[in-house]
């Protein structure tokens, strides 16, 4: 990950090569009254068609869960249990993108799995 913006209340991380999401992900928190309000901004698209499959049948839900869990985690570590955690979705660009398929050689995912696959391995 690297690290493309932080002050007093945000930081903003971008995916790696590789990685299989392409996109930026912006934590930060800001008061509300008398309530802490944290919250995680990712922006992201697939990296390669592969992910765009894995995307389009549920992945996206996983995504959205993994996001509730760790705001939830996070409220839960600092003495709010029960915090109440939301999630907005909207979508940017439904459009996909086929000029970038040659980002598969990219892949982690494939390339993890051509490596346990090499003759000699343990």
């Amino acid at each position: 990950m690297l690290v493309l913006f932080a002050d007093d209340v945000s930081f903003t991380l971008m995916t790696p090569e590789g990685h299989m999401f392409a996109g930026w992900i912006t934590f930060s928190a800001f008061e509300d009254g008398d309530a802490v309000v944290a919250q995680a901004q990712v922006l992201m698209r697939a990296q390669d068609p592969i992910g765009e499959l894995g995307l389009t049948f549920g992945g996206h839900g996983k995504e959205n869960t993994f996001w509730e869990q760790t705001l939830a985690g996070l409220a839960a570590s600092l003495g709010v249990p029960d915090a109440v955690v939301s999630t907005q979705v909207v979508c940017v660009d439904r459009k996909r993108q086929w000029s970038r398929a040659k980002n598969v050689r990219h892949s982690v995912a494939i390339r993890s799995t051509l490596h346990l696959m090499k003759p000699g391995r343990r």
